[in-house]
C-alpha cells in the first residue's frame, strides 16, 4: 500500500507554512530564503557552497536563475511579485 500525505495546510489553505528554506539544500546551494510566487507556488533563494562568480541562485517551477548578489536576487523576486511566506523571518 502506497501512502499519499494530503490534507497538509494551515488554516489559510498555505503549505509553504511547514516548509523552510534549508528543506531545499543540497551538495551545491544552501536554502537561504523561501517566498513564493503570486500564485503560491515556492520560490528558493540559495547561495552556493563555493566560490563563483554567480552565488546566487533563485528557483521557481523549472526556472533557475543565477545573480552575483544576494541584492540582485532580492530585486528579481520582487519585481516579479515574489513575497516571503508568512512568518518566515529571515
Amino acid at each position: 500500500m502506497k501512502m499519499i500525505p494530503i490534507g497538509i495546510y494551515d488554516e489559510d489553505g498555505d503549505a509553504l507554512c511547514l516548509m523552510k528554506a534549508s528543506d531545499f539544500s543540497d551538495r551545491n546551494y544552501e536554502g537561504i530564503q523561501l517566498r513564493k510566487t503570486k500564485e503560491g507556488m515556492p520560490v528558493i533563494i540559495s547561495q552556493s557552497k563555493k566560490t563563483a562568480p554567480l552565488m546566487w541562485k533563485v528557483s521557481y517551477g523549472f526556472s533557475q536563475i543565477f545573480f552575483r548578489t544576494f541584492d540582485e536576487a532580492i530585486e528579481f523576486c520582487g519585481s516579479r511579485g515574489m513575497d516571503m511566506v508568512k512568518g518566515k523571518p529571515e
